[in-house]
């Protein structure tokens, strides 16, 4: 009863001299001051901070530590102003301590900060673990469970077998810990969780079986948090990129699937779209290439698909039939569609809301419906005006006054005329059909700028 009453005493007078705490303070911390007595067996409310640098004093004087000290000393191994872990000799003399105590809070205690606070290769991680595993039987439920079945406590095989049943029953990692009886929510969105969800998403990378919906579906759920466009760790940006693109680098997916998988890509923080945001995707290459040929193929379909459904032309279809002929045989590079608000409200409604495009300005004397489909062929670039405009090539995009694709907002007086540096050609739609047809004039030029050249079968209807 005395040593109950001298520890109360302590921890109200510990209390009582505690400075303001910060707004924002390490999650790991947090948990340590709102988990209720008995959930990890720790004390209230303390100042870890201060207690780490009292603990990190006792050690290096050779002292024994309390129970209640060692359960204090878990939460001041690396989160705190004196972090015990990086003075190895310190956190060896406070692990052989622990191991001797065999109490359960403070073993408890210690697994919580290591799942909290888990990176493989930082400081104590792998003594710590070494030690948990001693530990486990010491701690009871869940944590018994959880390493005699996954091996949490080993730092490379608990992540492999938690990452490697998530993506056997297509669950997030965290749904995996809690079946096996982890409830916590600090732990499941904690550091432990990282290199599980990265085994799922390297496995998914690799693996072309997955069904595509389903593909989609369940790294949403691995990646993101909740509803959310925020990924649950931005490290795994390029992992998440290469697990939904690379397996189709040399197949073919439904229309539907890419477009909601880009539309996806392009919500989230840290990616967005990589034909303006090229940064973002600069280490996951392979992966930014098959979503720039979606996105081209994409823009094309605004094009063609949304005019034709805004203000339906029997002559649409000779441009549909020529244009998807340039896109099947490599002659686009890239593409961007230029639409107003009537068009850009009907591609948003197809293609998914979070679709980008261009939009003209107000006031540019624009009909209702009428768009403008950029594309890079060669060096250079041409634009592709619907209804009766004509479609202008510019010999090199790289040129100050070319059109330049992937802007917010255009200006049409400077699409129809170029301005500062003026189209090499200008062709009329004016005859779909014969010798003369204007099929076969913009195929001359593109072969001029290109080296392709196509039949006539191939682009004629």
């Amino acid at each position: 009863m005395t040593t109950r009453l001298k520890h109360a005493i302590e921890d109200l007078l510990e209390r009582q001299r505690v400075p303001a705490r910060p707004a924002i303070e390490p999650a790991i911390l947090q948990l340590a001051r709102e988990l209720p007595e008995g959930a990890a067996d720790l004390p209230f409310a303390k100042n870890y901070d201060e207690i780490s640098v009292r603990l990190a004093g006792a050690l290096e004087r050779g002292e024994r530590l309390t129970k209640m000290q060692a359960r204090d000393a878990a939460w001041c191994l690396w989160d705190t102003e004196v972090a015990i872990s990086e003075r190895s000799e310190l956190l060896q003399f406070f692990l052989v301590q622990l191991r001797a105590l065999k109490h359960k809070g403070a073993s408890r205690a210690l697994a919580l900060s290591y799942l909290i606070s888990f990176q493989a290769d930082a400081p104590g991680f792998s003594a710590v673990a070494a030690t948990l595993q001693d530990l486990a039987p010491v701690m009871g439920e869940p944590f018994e469970e959880l390493h005699r079945k996954l091996r949490i406590f080993d730092q490379n095989e608990g992540p492999r077998r938690i990452g490697d049943a998530s993506f056997k029953q297509r669950k997030p990692p965290r749904v995996i810990l809690e079946e096996h009886g982890m409830r916590m929510e600090q732990v499941l969105t904690g550091g432990y969780v990282e290199p599980c969800a990265r085994r799922v998403l390297e496995r998914a990378a690799g693996d072309q079986r997955l069904p595509p919906f389903e593909r989609l579906e369940f790294i949403q759920l691995v990646a993101v948090k909740g509803d959310t466009r925020q990924l649950n760790f931005p490290s795994h940006k390029d992992l998440l990129a290469n697990a939904l693109l690379l397996p189709y680098r040399n197949s073919d997916v439904d229309k539907a699937i890419r477009d909601q998988t880009l539309d996806f890509l392009i919500s989230l923080d840290g990616l967005g779209d990589p034909r303006a945001k090229s940064g973002n995707w600069v280490n996951a290459p392979d992966a930014r290439d098959v979503a720039i040929a979606w996105l081209t193929e994409q823009a094309l379909r605004q094009f063609l698909d949304v005019v034709e459904a805004v203000n339906p032309n029997e002559n649409w279809r000779y441009r549909r039939r020529f244009w998807e002929a340039m896109h099947v045989n490599g002659v686009i590079r890239e593409a961007w569609v230029v639409l107003d608000s009537v068009g850009a409200g009907e591609a948003r409604r197809r293609f998914g809301r979070n679709t980008r495009m261009g939009q003209f300005r107000a006031g540019g004397g624009i009909q209702a419906g009428h768009a403008v489909l950029l594309l890079r062929i060669g060096r250079g670039v041409c634009a592709e005006w619907s209804f009766s405009g004509q479609c202008r090539f510019w010999l090199d995009a790289e040129h100050q006054g070319a059109p330049k694709l992937y802007q917010g907002t255009y200006d049409a007086e400077f699409l129809r005329t170029g301005r500062r540096y003026a189209p090499v050609v200008e062709i009329r739609h004016s005859s779909h059909n014969g010798s003369n047809a204007w099929q076969h004039k913009a195929a001359r030029q593109i072969a001029a700028m290109t080296g392709e050249r196509l039949s006539k079968r191939e682009y004629m209807l």
